[in-house]
């Protein structure tokens, strides 16, 4: 309802970057549209290193720290109320997590993922805001996500993304990303894209 306090604690500044990849995503900060070329570049050139199977050239884009995460969609009456949940997730990973789960898409014995799914990013409204700690930014934008695999097996999500990058030896690098899905229910097929 319109008037409530928000239930989730207030979140603080941030000392170091690493201290942004737990608890709530942060707010937007001011709007840094100069950024916008820049990041949108970055977040393209990741989203071609995914489509194109190069995994080990998207982890690199990853910062020792990163945390993914894709909230539980919420299904509400009324539109004030937020769509997704503050605290229950559908997935969430570590860059370790996402190591071993492309580690094992690599190996011979991984006939799961024979054949490998396509996959097709398409980016758009990239805003760039300020965070609440130095050297980190956050991204907004949309996205579009198709999956191929074989003749039966297509997935097609729409989503928006939120992403923390920070400037680390010179480039930009994802410190955390939070995937909110247009859908109510997903489906084990949306849920095993990498977004």
């Amino acid at each position: 309802m319109i008037g409530r306090p928000d239930p989730r604690p207030p979140a603080r500044p941030a000392t170091c970057p690493e201290e942004l990849t737990d608890g709530p995503f942060p707010d937007r900060g001011a709007r840094l549209p100069g950024l916008d070329p820049e990041i949108t570049a970055v977040l393209t050139e990741e989203s071609a290193a995914l489509d194109e199977g190069e995994h080990q050239a998207w982890l690199d884009t990853l910062d020792p720290a990163f945390r993914y995460e894709i909230p539980v969609p919420l299904l509400r009456e009324d539109p004030v109320l937020p769509r997704h949940s503050p605290s229950a997730v559908l997935f969430e990973a570590t860059k370790r997590v996402l190591e071993l789960k492309f580690g094992r898409a690599g190996l011979l014995q991984a006939w799961s993922d024979r054949p490998a799914t396509t996959t097709r990013h398409f980016l758009g409204s990239v805003r760039v805001f300020a965070a609440p700690a130095s050297g980190v930014v956050r991204a907004d934008a949309n996205l579009l996500v198709t999956g191929n695999r074989g003749t039966e097996h297509t997935v097609l999500v729409s989503a928006a993304r939120q992403d923390l990058l920070r400037r680390r030896h010179g480039r930009w690098v994802l410190l955390r990303r939070r995937v909110l899905l247009d859908v109510e229910v997903a489906t084990h097929e949306q849920l095993s894209v990498i977004f």
